[in-house]
């Protein structure tokens, strides 16, 4: 009885789903036809509202005649075509017509009386009593055929402002040709029959305009279009039928199949609840899918993607549907009645033309693609298809145009070519297998690595790839057996070539799956790193050894020296680190080339060797620095050590053809005494090699306090020295140089010194050294010549006696690529001519590198800048590098005229400089001047100016202007 009930209640539940269903398509399906219809009525009102609009221009002339319209058959005949559908037009005065157009075939109606005519009379009246435009009809035309005529009174007024009745304008309108542009037939084409009736006004009986056979049934929808004459009405019903019997009947087996499932559920309720539970869960889920089965199809039967255009044979739009707006180039109402050549770019344009044109020849035409850049999307690509419309035989022929939006499909084409060209162009080998582990594909890459070629590679199996057994983890078997399981390898394996040689190739297998997540194929990835491991071999060589000796560097020597401190610490022991540096090694480099001094760095390295303990270790540093680490050594160890080193490399060395000898500094420091880590061991050692290069070269010395307390004094230096410039802490100084034939000022010395608020006025010969030792020597000497133009210039404005003022530039700062800019920088900052700023270089700076130094100031000489030697005499200037250099004056330094009057040899180098210079065209500049003696010397040889304290000590910016004023005033 229960299961019954169930059935029961089940079955009116499925049978009202199925009634709801039923309702809910109906309504849905009336309401598209219904959409349908007012399609086609609007095409029909758009036709005779069109054919009916001739009136207003045929009023028009009326009135502009004052109801004399000459010419009429000529203008209506020119009016005519652009009017479809109208049969002919004419003029009433009175009601009577006058006048006709065309009037071939219209004589008849001449004469015709519209206010008396039984049949017209009635609307003819209607229409002048109202003064608005009416319509008769349909009806059987005096020209014969059926049609209906449009009729406009037409009042005029008199100078009074009286208005009075003239006439009618009206249009005959044969109905079939209006008929036409609504494409009725076309209804019974799609599955409908229609009818398009009326309600005649004098008898309030339907009337039918036209019908299909048979004519719709009582249950028709329709749509109305309102003319002048009352409504007309469209009415349509499915052929078929309204639903789909079908369906219905798909339903209800449906619906009982539910009725009996849910009665059979009801029967096993009390034996299965949890079968109740899961049967109920299953209906449910599936009437789910149903409802969403019909979303899905409503929406797809809704949803029409792509613009649709109506073009004619020019290519103007007569109609344009897309339900997305940003596909089209402009709003749709505004294409209608434009040209594709004013909407598109003219590439385009013409191809949618040739589209047109071969549509035109052969009905249909595809597969043509144009590129749009569109307002709101960009570059936009469209695929064409079209065909030519069914039309009368003399209308103008029309097109269907469907522009399909292809732009992802290109997109996707691009990827796949890109795609391709990745994997043919890859430098990698690219291996594609089936799920058998066959080869399907390879790229270039592969035929190059393994010399197979395509056709003998595809075919076998991916075990082609690498060698049996190659080890690194890999095995050909166990990784392609994992990838179902979703496992992937990447690493090292030995690679197979086709001439059997083996390479090591670095490996990446994965997998590619179906939809359904089942391996279809695998790629495998590898490359040839042959190179790379020859390389990584290289690196970790040169990583811990030095590439010319062959020695430990300092990477693998730290490493050492950290294993043995420990040692050392462990059992109390001592360790002793010795820092050696050959003397003038440079000269060897300079004097030989440097391939010779490779050779003799080398055999001083064998050297060191054999000296050595089979656990100690001598690593090269770099240049001509060697460092020893010597384990469980004493300091009396430590320095036998160093004078067997000291002996050994003082034995002549035997390098074809020459005979080389060279000695050592060495410096000692000793664990735990100097430092218990590496970097102080190696910083103390480093500081007691060059006290004992201070002392003298060719000798050791061990670390000790005072060299400590002098490191401490250069570190304090350093870290000051660092935020001196920031901190405003220095100041330039000017010494006066006088020309010797006038005694007058004619230039000055601009000398930089450092007052710093703890450490006091620091000797330039203090940090000068450690300024080009840090760096920090470029920025400081960009701030003198700054200095030293901005005063000048300011001396210059003011007009005190001053020519130019020089500024020494260091070796460091004279080597810096970017000196030329930044002196013209300086010097245009300070608006200063380049003659006034003369740049002093020591002889070092330029004949340690004579070509660099050539190029330098040839550049700052092209620049205006003028360059002095400064401490000429005291270095190792070579004269063939001298005549060459742009030097403007020589320096004659102070320690050769501090004698002058004493020692002859000095009286006989300074005679020398300055007739050297004056050969070479140089003017000479003596420093240090402090007796009359001396000036009177320097004078009488030819000397060109002197600065010393003889004239002034160097005076700060303010005293040195005092002093020019002063000059001045004399």
């Amino acid at each position: 009885m229960g299961a019954l009930v169930v059935f029961v209640l089940a079955a009116l539940c499925a049978g009202a789903l199925v009634w709801a269903l039923e309702r809910q398509e109906q309504a849905q399906q009336r309401t598209q036809v219904t959409d349908m219809a007012g399609d086609h009525v609007q095409a029909l009102q758009r036709a005779i509202e069109l054919a009916l609009s001739a009136n207003n221009t045929l009023v028009a002339l009326v009135r502009q005649g004052k109801g004399q319209v000459t010419q009429f058959e000529e203008i209506g005949t020119q009016m005519l075509p652009f009017y479809p559908g109208i049969a002919a037009m004419g003029l009433s005065p009175n009601g009577v017509v006058r006048h006709v157009v065309p009037r071939q075939g219209n004589e008849s109606s001449i004469g015709f009386d519209q206010l008396n005519d039984p049949r017209q009379g009635r609307e003819s009246a209607r229409a002048r009593e109202s003064g608005l435009l009416t319509l008769a009809g349909p009806m059987e035309l005096v020209q014969g055929g059926l049609g209906v005529v449009g009729r406009q009174p037409v009042y005029l007024e008199d100078a009074q402002g009286h208005r009075t009745f003239w006439g009618f304008t009206y249009v005959t309108i044969r109905l079939p040709e209006v008929l036409a542009a609504a494409r009725l037939p076309q209804l019974t084409q799609r599955g409908y029959h229609y009818r398009l009736w009326r309600i005649r006004p004098d008898t309030e009986e339907e009337q039918t305009i036209a019908a299909s056979a048979p004519p719709p049934g009582p249950d028709a929808v329709g749509r109305s279009l309102t003319l002048p004459n009352g409504q007309w009405t469209l009415s349509l019903t499915p052929i078929k039928g309204w639903g789909d019997p079908g369906v219905l009947a798909m339903r209800c087996a449906i619906a009982l199949l539910f009725a009996l499932m849910m009665a059979y559920v009801a029967r096993l309720l009390f034996e299965l609840k949890e079968h109740e539970r899961g049967l109920a869960y299953q209906v449910a889920q599936r009437t789910s899918e149903i409802q969403a089965t019909q979303q899905q199809l409503h929406a797809t039967i809704d949803a029409i993607p792509d613009p649709l255009f109506e073009l004619d044979q020019d290519g103007f739009y007569c109609s344009v549907h897309s339900p997305r707006a940003e596909l089209l180039m402009a709003p749709a109402e505004t294409l209608v009645g434009r040209n594709v050549a004013d909407v598109m770019p003219a590439l385009a344009a013409l191809s949618v033309m040739d589209v047109l044109n071969e549509a035109q020849a052969q009905g249909w035409s595809t597969g043509r693609q144009i590129m749009l850049d569109l307002p709101r999307l960009g570059a936009t690509w469209f695929e064409l298809s079209a065909a030519r419309k069914a039309t009368s035989p003399n209308a103008k022929p029309r097109f269907i145009v469907l522009s399909r939006d292809i732009t992802e499909r290109k997109r996707s084409q691009e990827q796949l070519q890109l795609t391709a060209q990745v994997f043919d162009q890859s430098s990698e080998a690219i291996v594609i297998a089936d799920a058998a582990h066959t080869i399907v594909r390879i790229n270039r890459a592969f035929t190059r690595i393994t010399g197979y070629a395509e056709a003998e590679a595809v075919g076998q199996s991916v075990r082609l790839l690498t060698v049996a057994g190659s080890g690194h983890d890999f095995d050909a078997d166990t990784v392609y057996a994992q990838l179902p399981q979703g496992g992937s390898w990447e690493g090292e394996a030995l690679g197979h070539r086709k001439d059997a040689s083996t390479y090591p190739q670095w490996l990446s297998v994965s997998s590619v799956r179906d939809g359904n997540g089942v391996v279809t194929h695998s790629i495998t990835l590898f490359r040839d790193i042959t190179q790379q491991r020859e390389a990584q071999d290289r690196i970790q060589r040169l990583a811990h050894f030095d590439p010319l000796t062959n020695l430990p560097n300092r990477a693998l020597l730290a490493e050492r020296a950290h294993r043995h401190i420990a040692d050392e610490q462990a059992r109390g022991g001592t360790l002793a680190m010795l820092f050696l540096d050959l003397d003038h090694f440079k000269n060897v480099n300079d004097s030989l080339g440097h391939r010779i001094g490779d050779i003799l760095l080398v055999a001083v390295a064998q050297r060191l060797q054999s000296l050595l303990r089979p656990h100690d270790t001598v690593s090269r540093l770099g240049g001509d620095e060697f460092l020893l680490l010597l384990p469980s050594t004493t300091a009396s160890a430590a320095a036998e050590m160093a004078m067997q080193l000291l002996a050994a490399v003082a034995q002549p060395f035997q390098i074809d053809p020459y005979e080389l000898t060279t000695t050592l500094s060495v410096g000692i420091a000793m664990y735990p005494a100097d430092g218990e880590s590496f970097d102080t061991l190696y910083q103390r050692a480093d500081a007691a090699m060059y006290r004992a290069k201070q002392n003298g070269r060719n000798r050791y010395g061990f670390f000790t306090a005072d060299i400590e307390a002098r490191t401490a004094r250069a570190l304090l230096i350093e870290n000051a020295l660092r935020r001196a410039l920031e901190r405003n802490q220095f100041e330039l100084h000017y010494q006066p140089q006088v020309s010797l034939s006038t005694r007058q000022v004619v230039g000055a010395e601009a000398l930089l010194r450092w007052r710093h608020p703890e450490l006091g006025l620091v000797s330039p010969a203090e940090f000068i050294p450690v300024a080009e030792s840090s760096g920090m020597i470029v920025a400081i000497g960009e701030w003198v010549i700054h200095t030293a133009v901005t005063d000048i210039k300011r001396w210059l404005d003011l007009h005190l006696p001053l020519r130019a003022v020089s500024v020494n530039v260091s070796a460091v700062q004279f080597r810096h690529p970017q000196l030329p800019e930044m002196v013209t920088r300086c010097l245009e900052q300070a608006g200063l001519p380049a003659r006034r700023l003369e740049l002093e270089l020591t002889e070092g700076a330029a004949v340690d590198d004579p070509a660099a130094a050539l190029a330098m100031m040839d550049q700052l000489h092209d620049r205006g800048v003028r360059l002095s030697m400064d401490d000429f005499g005291t270095g190792y200037s070579s004269l063939s590098y001298l005549k060459r250099f742009q030097i403007y004056k020589l320096k004659i330094d102070q320690s050769f005229v501090r004698d002058l009057e004493e020692d002859a040899n000095d009286r006989a180098i300074v005679s020398a400089i300055i007739r050297m210079a004056q050969a070479l065209g140089m003017q000479t500049t003596a420093e240090g001047v402090e007796t009359d003696g001396q000036l009177e010397f320097l004078h009488a040889q030819g000397c060109d100016e002197a600065q010393g304290f003889y004239f002034s000590r160097p005076l700060p910016a303010d005293a040195f202007e005092a002093y020019l004023r002063g000059q001045q005033a004399r």
